[in-house]
Order: structure tokens, then C-alpha cells, then sequence
């Protein structure tokens, strides 16, 4: 199939290992964000009470949390996509209360399902 599009010129993305279109982008409904300075993450959350509460309390209140999608994995924990705004010169702080954190997070800003259904391209 998708050689067949490509021959007519049909741009395609194969999205079979994109757990970001699998896990969160398939229930998204809207359009591009044009929301300045916003970070997407994934973070995994550990299956334990308090686990919401010491991601809040991680980040400075300083920053506006603008996504926040969770899905349930089972006992293995949750995949939380989140969008935060924080300015670029605070970028390094981010980074090292993510780190402190200690849960497993990833950066979703260069993956091309997110390129493609929400960032702004002028972003």
C-alpha cells in the first residue's frame, strides 16, 4: 500500500513504532498549538500513590503545564504526555528537575507525528 502511494506522489509517514501517535495522538481531536515556549514531553509515571503530586511539586510554579494527557499501562505505570511552557532561558533549570525527577521521560519536539498534527510550523 504504501508503495503504491508513494508511485502517485502521496506523502506517507509510517507511524508502527510512533508511541506517541499510538499511545496519546490517537484521542487528540483540535488542530496545531501556537503556544509560545512550550516543551511536549512523555514522561512515565511510576504506579504509585503520590506520583502526580511529586511531578507537580518537581517543576517551578513559574511554568504553565498547557497538555496533559495520561494513559494508564497497567502495573508497569502510566504514559503521561505533557506540554509545559518554559522560556528558553530557563531550558537548563527544566532539565535538571526533569532529571531529578527520576522518572523516564523523552522529548517529543522532533518527532514527526507531532511536527505534522500539532506544532505550529512557524514554532
Amino acid at each position: 500500500m504504501v508503495d503504491r502511494m508513494v508511485s502517485e506522489k502521496l506523502k506517507t509517514v509510517n507511524l508502527t513504532d510512533n508511541d506517541l501517535a499510538k499511545d496519546h495522538l490517537r484521542y487528540f481531536i483540535g488542530g496545531r498549538s501556537e503556544i509560545k515556549d512550550e516543551l511536549v514531553y512523555r514522561f512515565i509515571f511510576p504506579e504509585r500513590p503520590g506520583a502526580l503530586m511529586n511531578f507537580l511539586d518537581a517543576f517551578s510554579p513559574r511554568w504553565n503545564i498547557s497538555l496533559f494527557h495520561y494513559r494508564a499501562q497497567g502495573e508497569t505505570g502510566a504514559n503521561v504526555l505533557v506540554g509545559i511552557q518554559v522560556p528558553p532561558e530557563d531550558f537548563d533549570e527544566f532539565r535538571s528537575r526533569a532529571e531529578n525527577l527520576g522518572y523516564e521521560y523523552t522529548s517529543e519536539h522532533n518527532n514527526e507525528i507531532y511536527r505534522l498534527l500539532l506544532r505550529d510550523p512557524k514554532i
